[in-house]
């Protein structure tokens, strides 16, 4: 394989978690417009869509899964799923005390 053949492989495989994590962003930015709104339920369905473009971007222990995490945790709190958004808002609280580099502290 040439490099120039490897380079455009390279960037077609990287692509697709490109484009997941600007449709997680998008969506979030969506969500939380609508939430101002008081539209609780498309803001649900849109922070669900971020939820899930950001975890294939990103994985399910990057803190960038923080935002639409937090966004969602507080619409479950506005709609009466308070169990679900403390567990979600639990979610957030332990993937922002991991260190950066994804290893565990010692105590």
């Amino acid at each position: 394989m040439t490099p120039q053949a490897h380079v455009q492989a390279r960037t077609r495989a990287q692509a697709p978690a490109d484009v997941l994590a600007r449709a997680g962003r998008a969506a979030t930015a969506l969500g939380t417009a609508l939430t101002e709104r008081g539209e609780h339920a498309a803001a649900e369905r849109a922070l669900r869509r971020a939820v899930r473009c950001c975890t294939a971007a990103y994985g399910p222990d990057d803190p960038r899964l923080a935002v639409p995490l937090r966004a969602l945790g507080a619409v479950c709190a506005a709609r009466g799923r308070l169990t679900e958004a403390e567990a979600l808002l639990n979610r957030v609280l332990a993937l922002l005390a991991r260190p950066p580099d994804g290893t565990e502290e010692e105590s």
